[in-house]
């Protein structure tokens, strides 16, 4: 299981939402940059990278922060938030991005994205954000039509990287994991899964650990980074020892 540390990005700079509010942003950071390459000095394997504007408003605006990212490091990056074209995915691919995480898109189209997946295989993960069990699109601030089982169904022998979960109603609320809703979803398919919302602190790592799912890919730590709640280090120590 990998500790996957989050770059949340609106107008160009570092922050954190809860429950997607962004009525409720923290800045965090100036530049986004920096702190990719703090990442990858602390000896991040990967970094989770959503442009926060390109989700809500479908507004690229930090196009260019990302890719100075991407210039700037030489780890893994997953990237997510307003991608809704085919040229999009076929640019940011093009300019080194590893995996790309597509919600809406992919939902509201999924026929016809399969065939993008088949063009792009075990390269894109599927947004499944949750909340009250319904798939939510636009940025969380719509509801789609399909539920958790039926994406799932849909998306299952495709494929796909895997699928990214986040728990919408626990996201940036440092509340900690919601372990049994992480179990649920992960049981219900074979794909590899990366995990998010709510996170607390180096406890919630240990108890997701220790249940040894082994389709659980990773963790993404946001808030209780930022806060000071967990040390990084400390983290891939844990899983290490495990």
């Amino acid at each position: 299981m990998k500790i996957i540390p989050a770059i949340d990005i609106v107008n160009g700079k570092c922050v954190r939402l809860t429950k997607g509010n962004r009525e409720n942003k923290i800045i965090y950071k100036n530049d986004p940059v920096e702190q990719a390459v703090l990442f990858q000095s602390i000896g991040c394997k990967r970094i989770h990278i959503v442009d926060l504007d390109g989700a809500i408003d479908n507004n690229s605006i930090n196009y260019d922060t990302i890719l100075e990212i991407r210039k700037n490091i030489s780890i893994e990056i997953q990237l997510g938030g307003g991608i809704r074209s085919l040229k999009q995915i076929d640019n940011w691919f093009s300019l080194g991005v590893d995996n790309l995480i597509i919600g809406s898109m992919a939902l509201k189209n999924p026929d016809s994205f399969r065939d993008i997946i088949n063009s792009f295989p075990n390269k894109i993960y599927i947004a499944i954000d949750d909340k009250d069990s319904v798939v939510m699109v636009d940025g969380w601030l719509k509801k789609s039509t399909s539920s958790l089982t039926k994406v799932v169904s849909f998306f299952e022998k495709t494929t796909i990287k895997g699928f990214v979960y986040t728990d919408v109603n626990n996201d940036g609320t440092l509340n900690g994991l919601n372990i049994t809703k992480i179990i649920d979803f992960a049981k219900s398919t074979n794909q590899k899964i990366i995990v998010g919302g709510g996170l607390k602190d180096i406890e919630d790592i240990k108890k997701i650990n220790s249940k040894k799912i082994i389709n659980i890919e990773g963790v993404i730590i946001g808030k209780a980074y930022y806060n000071g709640n967990i040390d990084l280090k400390e983290a891939e120590k844990v899983l290490l020892n495990a």
